[in-house]
């Protein structure tokens, strides 16, 4: 069950800002429970920092993990895709997606991609989070520098969540 209500992007000016807004507020939420419950000791969130939305997180068995979340926002603004990095093939986006498949899957253990399509409307299966590897599939093209890079939206939306299966998975990879 999530904590917070499910963002409404209709009227936003900038839908991945406010998406983010919402989303920090729903991670904090669940981390508030896990420190409620006594499973976590301490955690930071950081927003920019390298990625949408960093967390440090300090258990109660004293273990420590940290967890990335890049965010994206598709309103349709490019026919059938959302952009990543910078228009000149630049940014930590790339970065990632141009390291090797085994990099990649080591990656995956500390970052999560997060998209919401927003021309679907509030209440229905509109979210997608997923892996680095998976990401670098849905790439139009190869990611490369140099160039507007974009993903598939059609790829990344195969099995949308809806806002609760959401927080559950987010929930899980921060578990994790």
């Amino acid at each position: 069950m999530p904590f917070l209500q499910e963002p409404d992007l209709d009227d936003a000016p900038t839908p991945e800002r406010a998406f983010q807004n919402v989303l920090k507020k729903e991670i904090a939420s669940i981390l508030e429970k896990k420190k409620a419950d006594g499973q976590l000791f301490e955690y930071c969130i950081f927003e920019g920092f390298g990625l949408d939305i960093a967390i440090f997180l300090k258990w109660s068995n004293n273990e420590c993990s940290t967890k990335f979340f890049e965010l994206k926002a598709f309103t349709g603004q490019r026919q059938g895709g959302v952009g990543f990095g910078n228009g000149q093939g630049r940014g930590a986006q790339v970065d990632i997606l141009l390291r090797s498949t085994t990099q990649l899957t080591f990656l995956n253990r500390f970052m999560r991609w997060i998209l919401v399509d927003g021309t679907e409307k509030s209440g229905t299966s509109r979210y997608a989070m997923f892996d680095n590897s998976y990401a670098k599939k849905a790439a139009m093209g190869i990611a490369q520098r140099g160039k507007q890079n974009n993903f598939r939206i059609n790829d990344l939306m195969d099995k949308p969540f809806s806002w609760a299966e959401l927080s559950r998975e987010i929930e899980v990879f921060l578990s994790s």
